[in-house]
């Protein structure tokens, strides 16, 4: 299920009004990971009355160059009662784009990766783990992450789905 976002506005008027008042149109459900692209925030396109929805196409991992994004993960485990099949899952991931981040790791493990980015993770519900070269660290609901374009990984703890909001800045600290 996609996630509810309300994207806020100013009409002619110079009035606050809602631009937006449903389920993202970025959702992307690829069976043992599900990703809501809610919002993107590009200054080399700027939209003042959020005319375009910025996450209505292909999605890349990365925000743009000076942007951020925000987006809501959920990990499944793989006994996923409802588990997306083959063709579905194909047409989730021909949505996302990773980049080259999640190309096999020097070291043989999946899912490990860098952005140069700052990221602000906030566990929403279930556990998870934040894989970091010096080990791995248990989160739970209400923890908050602040991810400093560090090589890591996320990986579930226990059998339950887990879900994170990630927020995601192209700051030029990180670049």
């Amino acid at each position: 299920m996609a996630t509810r976002r309300v994207v806020t506005g100013i009409d002619s008027d110079g009035k606050s009004f809602v631009v937006h008042d449903d389920p993202t149109t970025g959702s992307m459900d690829m069976g043992l990971l599900a990703l809501d692209d809610v919002w993107v925030d590009d200054p080399s396109r700027p939209d003042p009355r959020a005319d375009r929805d910025p996450v209505a196409g292909v999605n890349p991992l990365m925000p743009p160059s000076g942007g951020s994004s925000v987006r809501v993960l959920t990990l499944h485990p793989p006994t996923r009662a409802d588990m997306p099949e083959g063709d579905a899952i194909a047409a989730a991931a021909s949505r996302f784009d990773p980049g080259e981040l999640f190309a096999r790791d020097p070291e043989g493990e999946q899912g490990w990766h860098t952005t140069a980015t700052i990221d602000y993770v906030i566990v929403l519900s279930g556990r998870l783990e934040l894989g970091l070269d010096s080990g791995w660290i248990e989160l739970g609901p209400g923890d908050v992450v602040v991810q400093r374009a560090s090589r890591h990984a996320w990986r579930l703890a226990g059998d339950e789905s887990a879900q994170l909001a990630a927020i995601m800045i192209a700051s030029p600290n990180y670049a």
